[in-house]
């Protein structure tokens, strides 16, 4: 089993890469008449201060504070402070300097406010606005995620004004753009991301495009009250092969890694700069010039020509939301360098896949299950239950830990304190405390079970679309890739000898949505897909992506 997604693992956050913000609801500052007092320990005690990980607008809004350096020499402090005895005068210090780290990490000139009601929204954004600790705030934009819970940020009014110039980063304000979708573009720069290293040289493409036919179900509910299901044959598609991703030289790949603290070369890495969003994966254009290609000027989006050497990152114009809003590539290049943004990475690939995961019932609902299959599928997950049950305490850690059983995750996961006990002296597993904590832990996996969260093998992956195909496309070649219709590739199961696997991908809608990867393996597709080692890659020839829900690869 393999289940795809779009989004991946989060990078570990470092405690300096948070910012804290004021999050408050419209109705309080109604009651406050629209100027309101709120000292930080206020806030906490009121929950109205939250955290927020590092992004493109906090940056610009703190580039003049030396926020990383002082809060890390603040943390040094505490830690010093904690190995000390215990007692009133430590823990006071210990406190102060927590509120000093708080007050480092706090960003006054930008807040979260949940709109209670519409009118409340009116009255914030009239001239009068509202007021904070003395600071006037303007609305600036609402992410994707905000707008679904009602959540608008707003900033000081006195930079207002740069700030949604930096934004704009001198686009072509007169070309026709759809709102919302303007609002998403611009609401990138709020992603939680970590600048790395500026490439030496970026290319902008056109996608990379497919066009086939297959037999489809078409779903219309513009004539009646009820969808209709139309089965059509040869049904003319077109695809974005590419839809929302773009390539990174190995050498650039590992740079960024180590930059961002780890030691291999990532399959792929989520990307963020000025109205952009994507994946980037890792693979050896260059290689491909010399032995495929046999040329190395190419043309970008703009038509203009280049030389593919010089070049460490391709973008894609589905990743540069705007490409088309700038005279060519020096002129976007040049507005995002006046003003101050860099590549940042959101997220990365892991190094490893994990080798089992739960299934849950949205996946397995859809099944026609005999007792003979039912018995077959809960195995797995009914002897782990036994193991853990009979008190070995090696079984428990795994079960407790799982694959984030590592030296990092020793140092990393203060909140499992008793977790530890049990590594560092197994006979802790007599303790009652930590029996009951086991205890607790499987009755809850016991119930979760009941409703369909099953072991099984399978791990959590990243799709891309064939890096092959796109350079074809690249090259101005015949797009054919490396991947035929109903062939997938992953190095996981590849290395595993299992060739074919059940794909779902969340949230799922019908069964339709359930997909089975045959998976090609040979010496072409491991050579060129080397660098890809914990994704799946998808075909450029049929419509598995349409399947599940209309999935990219960003």
């Amino acid at each position: 089993m393999i289940q795809v997604r779009s989004d991946i693992t989060i990078l570990a956050k470092q405690q300096t890469n948070l910012r804290y913000i004021y999050k408050i609801h419209s109705s309080r500052l109604r009651r406050s008449k629209w100027n309101l007092s709120l000292t930080i320990p206020e806030a906490i005690k009121n929950e109205e201060l939250i955290s927020l990980a590092d992004s493109t607008t906090l940056r610009f809004i703190n580039k003049d504070r030396n926020i990383e350096e002082n809060a890390n020499n603040i943390i040094k402090k505490i830690k010093s402070f904690k190995r000390l005895e215990t007692n009133k005068e430590n823990r006071n210090k210990i406190r102060q300097l927590y509120n000093d780290l708080y007050n480092t990490l706090f960003v006054k000139d930008y807040v979260s406010i949940i709109i209670d009601k519409e009118k409340d929204f009116d009255r914030m954004n009239r001239s009068k606005g509202f007021f904070i600790n003395g600071i006037k705030f303007k609305r600036l934009l609402a992410t994707n995620g905000g707008v679904k819970k009602s959540t608008v940020v707003y900033v000081n009014e006195s930079i207002y004004e740069e700030l949604h110039n930096k934004i704009d980063n001198g686009r072509n304000l007169q070309k026709p753009l759809v709102p919302a979708k303007l609002e998403s573009y611009k609401s990138l720069t709020c992603s939680a991301s970590i600048p790395v290293s500026d490439p030496t040289g970026v290319l902008v493409v056109n996608d990379c495009v497919t066009n086939f036919l297959s037999d489809v179900i078409l779903l219309d509910d513009t004539q009646t009250d009820y969808p209709s299901l139309n089965y059509k044959k040869d049904y003319p598609i077109e695809l974005i092969e590419n839809d929302g991703y773009g390539l990174i030289l190995p050498d650039l790949s590992k740079q960024w890694a180590s930059e961002l603290g780890e030691k291999y070369i990532p399959a792929g890495h989520c990307v963020r700069n000025s109205f952009c969003k994507g994946m980037l994966f890792t693979f050896d254009y260059i290689d491909f010039a010399d032995k495929i290609a046999g040329k190395y000027i190419v043309k970008d989006a703009w038509g203009q020509e280049r030389d593919i050497r010089q070049v460490q990152v391709i973008l894609t114009t589905s990743m540069l939301k705007l490409w088309d809003s700038y005279d060519n590539l020096e002129h976007y290049l040049q507005c995002s360098k006046d003003n101050g943004y860099t590549f940042s990475v959101t997220k990365m690939t892991p190094e490893k896949l994990e080798n089992e995961r739960n299934l849950n019932y949205q996946f397995i609902q859809s099944y026609e299950f005999t007792d003979e299959d039912i018995d077959e599928l809960v195995q797995p997950t009914i002897q782990e239950i036994k193991d853990v049950l009979g008190n070995d305490p090696i079984k428990s850690i795994l079960f407790l830990k799982g694959i984030h059983l590592s030296e990092e995750s020793y140092d990393i996961h203060q909140e499992n304190d008793y977790i530890k006990a049990l590594m560092i002296n197994k006979e802790m597993i007599n303790d009652p405390f930590i029996r009951n904590k086991i205890h607790y832990a499987i009755k809850k996996r016991i119930n979760e079970a009941k409703i369909g969260v099953l072991k099984v093998k399978g791990n959590f992956s990243i799709v891309s679309g064939d890096p092959f195909s796109l350079c074809q496309s690249i090259f101005g070649l015949k797009v054919t890739g490396l991947l035929n219709s109903d062939e997938f590739y992953s190095k996981y199961w590849n290395d595993k000898n299992v060739y074919k696997v059940v794909a779902y991908r969340a949230p799922m809608t019908c069964h339709n949505n359930i997909r089975i990867l045959r998976l090609k393996n040979n010496e072409d597709v491991n050579y060129w897909y080397k660098y890809m080692n914990t994704v799946t890659i998808f075909n450029s020839w049929d419509t598995t992506a349409f399947a599940m829900n209309g999935l990219d690869k960003d």
